[in-house]
């Protein structure tokens, strides 16, 4: 994790301080840091739509809004009213004709439908009137007409989360009842018309109240309860958990439909990260008033961690150590010397700073059996720069520790380019394969996440790294995430 740059001046300073070093000396390795990883919490607003259908609501009216509305049973009824005529010159005036009237006002299925903010409801109405004995001249005449009631619905929401609505209801004749009697065209519309706003104002209170009784609240709760959770992120390399506590719930406005009202609300929900074992769910609490002035934009906010575990660091070194160890190394005052690493060692130390232990043995060509041996400790601080996932350590000390008088040969196998190259390929980590991998995870775990009966679906817009830390369980990466995050009721 170091430029060529940087490595050569740590390499550099290896030399001088094993230099400094008297041989036989008992070198205590640097201390272990115990500090967690701590990753800072963010604050998230997830859109979610709750659904509540339309079906409680269409069957209250049909209970309560009969089929048949009124029946019409009335005789001597003034059917054509007095008629003036002029007949030689004198005005004459006919007696009016009566006629017995019978009929029936039946309604058919009530439609339901929405656009926008607007619930309509329609309610067709057929009416069919038989005139009988008209003026003892004519035995029988039937009349037939139609007409459409529309009521319009606005619902608004309360702070308990009630449900309350405005009705607007029209109706007009789209046939009126009308016969033709003795040569006359004669509507019963006005007759039907006084009866029908009684029907009407049925129907505007048999609304209101239905809407009221649209329990929105027992929708809403079940979404609110279960986002007290905890999600995981990433199984293993580091088990990565996203928690969530609901802190604000707001309201967002409606869409109706055909058979349900998509109510849209705001979600505020603390999020935060944990590396390790699996966190505590936090304690649901119950559902609030509705919140004011929430965000009414969806925004998911993490702050993510990459993390490169020591166990990973020391297989990576070692690895790079052990592909060199295959040729000799050259010194040019001792010849050369076949190098064995037997071990390397890497954990956080204090100061946020990295220790890294190499123990190898070295010999010359076909003298095995006699090995110089020893550990050479390395400390330095982990740095990068902002959105940069290439690292270097910086401010390098050293100690070396042997069990013979083999510190002049340790001090030239360190000195040697080969040495410094193949720590210089194994410490030049990029994090980039472990923070793409990481982005990667998460976005196939947030993409779709039941709680539930419902879904959250995420999608991260954009992505910055900030500066490395040394912890006890690793080297941290913090790196921030910002999306949109919808909730939306997905049944198993």
């Amino acid at each position: 994790m170091a430029t060529h740059s940087g490595f050569r001046a740590i390499a550099l300073a290896l030399v001088f301080a094993l230099t400094a070093c008297s041989f036989g000396s008992e070198v205590q390795p640097p201390p272990r840091s115990s500090e967690p990883i701590t990753v800072p919490e963010g604050q998230s607003t997830f859109a979610a739509d709750i659904d509540v259908s339309l079906a409680t609501l269409r069957r209250a009216l049909e209970r309560e809004v009969p089929r048949r509305l009124w029946s019409i049973d009335q005789s001597g009824v003034e059917c054509i009213p007095p008629q003036r005529t002029e007949v030689i010159g004198i005005a004459l005036k006919s007696p009016p004709i009566r006629c017995d009237l019978k009929g029936t006002v039946t309604r058919g299925n009530l439609a339901l439908s929405g656009r926008g903010r607007d619930l309509f409801v329609t309610m067709p109405i057929r009416a069919e009137v038989t005139a009988s004995d008209i003026g003892g001249i004519i035995e029988r005449k039937t009349a037939t007409a139609n007409a459409n009631v529309t009521a319009a619905v606005r619902l608004s929401v309360t702070r308990d989360w009630g449900v309350g609505g405005t009705v607007d209801i029209r109706y007009d004749w789209t046939s009126p009842p009308t016969v033709t009697l003795l040569g006359q065209k004669i509507t019963f519309a006005d007759k039907a018309d006084e009866r029908l706003k009684t029907v009407v104002a049925r129907l505007e209170r048999t609304l209101q109240a239905e809407i009221a009784r649209l329990d929105l609240r027992s929708e809403i709760a079940p979404l609110w309860q279960r986002g007290f959770t905890v999600l995981s992120l990433n199984r293993e390399n580091p088990p990565v958990w996203l928690r969530l506590t609901p802190e604000a719930l707001g309201y967002d406005g409606y869409s109706a439909s055909r058979n349900a009202v998509s109510v849209r609300v705001r979600l505020a929900a603390k999020t935060e990260i944990f590396v390790g074992d699996e966190p505590d769910a936090p304690d649901a609490a119950p559902l609030p008033r509705m919140a004011r002035n929430l965000a009414s934009s969806s925004g998911l906010a993490l702050t993510m961690p990459v993390v490169a575990q020591y166990s990973e660091l020391e297989k990576v070194v070692q690895k790079a150590l052990t592909k060199r160890a295959k040729r000799p190394f050259p010194l040019p005052r001792l010849g050369e010397r076949m190098v064995e690493f037997r071990s390397v060692t890497a954990y956080g130390t204090s100061d946020n700073r990295v220790a890294l232990g190499v123990e190898f043995k070295a010999w010359k060509p076909g003298e095995r059996d006699d090995p110089a041996s020893g550990t050479v400790w390395l400390t330095a601080r982990p740095s990068n720069a902002p959105d940069s996932r290439t690292v270097e350590f910086l401010d390098p000390e050293y100690q070396a520790e042997t069990s013979r008088f083999t510190t002049n040969i340790l001090l030239e196998i360190a000195k040697t380019q080969d040495f410094s190259d193949a720590i210089e390929e194994a410490l030049t980590q990029n994090f980039e394969k472990d923070y793409s991998d990481l982005i990667k995870k998460v976005e196939a775990a947030l993409a779709q996440k039941q709680l539930g009966d419902f879904a959250i679906a995420t999608k991260l817009d954009t992505v910055s790294t900030g500066t490395l830390a040394a912890y006890g369980e690793g080297l941290f990466l913090p790196v921030s995430a910002n999306g949109v995050a919808r909730i939306r009721f997905a049944p198993r």
